[in-house]
């Protein structure tokens, strides 16, 4: 097995964490060395009461669940782990905007992602992933699809 193929399967058992009913996303972040730095998967905030249905229903549940990459970024940074030139193994296609700015602010500079949108709503993402792959194809941050 190759690396790419391990970390990706690494993020396949880190999605299994999520509590979203409808959508799992895992993300794994390697070190220059592929040591992993950080696991994130999607998920409602630390301490966020998770059992209240109506929180999983579109659109509401926009508002309450957060993305598996950012995370797996804020875990880094809550042990105090820096991500510069590291890689995001992502069991998605292509982050939204809102991830792409924070995978791109926190210095990681390689993504492994799914080449179509895996998500059930695959609409609401189109134009939020054509923006994201512009700004990651401009801030440099090489894009590898799986």
């Amino acid at each position: 097995m190759n690396w790419e193929d391990y970390f990706l399967n690494i993020a396949e058992q880190v999605k299994l964490k999520s509590k979203d009913e409808s959508t799992q996303i895992g993300a794994v972040i390697v070190g220059e060395d592929r040591e992993v730095l950080s696991t994130g998967y999607n998920s409602f905030p630390r301490g966020l009461d998770d059992s209240l249905k109506e929180r999983q229903e579109r659109p509401e549940k926009y508002f309450w669940i957060e993305h598996a990459e950012r995370n797996a970024i804020y875990n880094a940074a809550r042990i105090g782990v820096s991500l510069k030139n590291s890689t995001i193994y992502l069991t998605s296609g292509l982050p939204c905007m809102d991830c792409a700015r924070g995978i791109v602010n926190s210095g990681i500079r390689k993504i492994y992602c799914k080449e179509v949108c895996t998500t059930k709503n695959k609409e609401k993402w189109v134009e939020s992933q054509t923006k994201s792959l512009q700004l990651l194809n401009e801030c440099g941050v090489e894009v590898i699809y799986y």
